[in-house]
């Protein structure tokens, strides 16, 4: 198998928090069939994240930094993806909702961290029976709420919608809400095939009212705020490309943990069999090269935006979105390619190039990297650009 814990680290993370994550890839690798049956990460896995401090690298409790751990946070996600496509995604997006956290009034983090210094913040996204309701000592939170990745082991529930019955409904087009995980109930309905174990479950309040010292204007936390008085940049930047350019660390990572099954299967006699095989590792190796460079520019672009303090213009911003989903197609495809080459013997649930394929395209079908909305705003703006750039006759 390719050494995948010694493959070159990004330059804009932190060496040791990635390497710790490298030390627990032959666990996660061994735990990732279990997981995906028990369609969630074990404790065991938890408590590892969380005593390495993989889970807090951008949370109120991270190390303080004069370049920001927002990078080590995308590429330690992209170690974990190696091993375990899910436990990736728990770092990437879970433990991505920190930066959020440290962006509240340190009276609510004192609150969330009540019951000890291990508090999991997940989000759900809106459905059509969502709904936020003003009330005079806050927020009446109703309805089902989908896709809660990490739900069975969080200790808060962040969600977001419109409330139009509040006083300021005029000037915040959503309110976040902090919700106690314990209150809210879970229904058992993540039956994907892919990243099962990232137990993504709906969940279903009813009447639960959100007291006034947990309820903000959304776009207020995610907003730039250049006197925020920390050396972090995560907490002075606007705050969505981080959080939505984050899942390509565990892309990057189940497709190279795909290609490093490939060779681990097909090394040896079987490789001289069939010269087809050595020609699909070679593909499969440039193009992942080359998504790789995407990445590190993805990476760098946004590292050196908020070390800068630069607000990235929509220019920018669609740049941004249409690469992410340029990665993600790049990633499935090289999958694609390596699975099509397996025999029928390798047709079980338990073979870890099966596993990554699945998992790959679960994440490739998450809104952030999505296809054709990415290409077709990207697009427009470019034809636009021709059009008004255009030289008159």
């Amino acid at each position: 198998m390719l050494n995948t814990a010694e493959q070159a680290i990004h330059r804009n993370a932190l060496s040791l928090p990635c390497h710790r994550a490298a030390h627990y890839l032959p666990l996660w690798r061994d735990r990732a069939v279990s997981a995906e049956k028990n369609r969630r990460l074990s404790s065991d896995t938890f408590d590892e994240l969380f005593t390495e401090g993989l889970l807090d690298l951008v949370s109120p409790l991270a190390p303080i930094t004069h370049t920001g751990n927002w990078p080590t946070l995308v590429e330690s996600a992209r170690i974990a993806a190696r091993a375990c496509p899910s436990t990736g995604w728990m770092l990437a997006l879970v433990g991505g909702h920190g930066s959020i956290i440290r962006r509240l009034p340190s009276t609510c983090i004192d609150q969330l961290y009540n019951d000890g210094p291990r508090p999991l913040f997940v989000s759900a996204s809106t459905s059509a029976d969502s709904l936020l309701s003003f009330e005079p000592e806050g927020i009446r939170v109703d309805g089902r709420w989908r896709f809660s990745s990490g739900i069975e082991d969080a200790t808060w529930l962040m969600l977001n919608a419109p409330c139009l019955t509040h006083p300021e409904a005029a000037h915040t087009p959503r309110f976040l809400v902090l919700v106690p995980a314990n209150e809210v109930e879970k229904l058992e309905t993540w039956d994907s095939c892919g990243m099962a174990a990232t137990g993504s479950h709906d969940v279903m309040t009813s009447g639960l009212v959100v007291p006034d010292d947990r309820v903000f204007a959304l776009h207020e936390v995610f907003a730039q705020n250049l006197f925020a008085l920390t050396p972090d940049y995560i907490d002075r930047s606007p705050l969505v490309p981080y959080l939505t350019t984050s899942i390509v660390g565990p892309l990057l990572g189940c497709a190279e943990g795909a290609l490093a099954a490939f060779v681990a299967t097909f090394n040896g006699p079987m490789m001289m069999k069939d010269p087809r095989i050595s020609e699909q590792a070679a593909h499969s190796a440039a193009q992942l090269y080359s998504a790789e460079l995407l990445y590190d520019s993805l990476i760098t672009r946004l590292h050196e935006a908020g070390v800068n303090d630069w607000v990235l213009d929509t220019q920018h911003l669609l740049q941004l979105k249409r690469d992410r989903a340029y990665l993600a197609q790049q990633c499935v495809q090289i999958v694609r390619r390596l699975v099509e080459r397996l025999g029928a013997s390798s047709l079980a649930a338990c073979n870890p190039l099966q596993r990554h394929w699945r998992d790959i395209q679960a994440m490739a079908a998450h809104r952030d990297v999505a296809w054709y909305e990415a290409m077709q705003a990207s697009g427009e703006a470019i034809l636009r650009s021709s059009i008004v750039n255009a030289p008159e006759t």
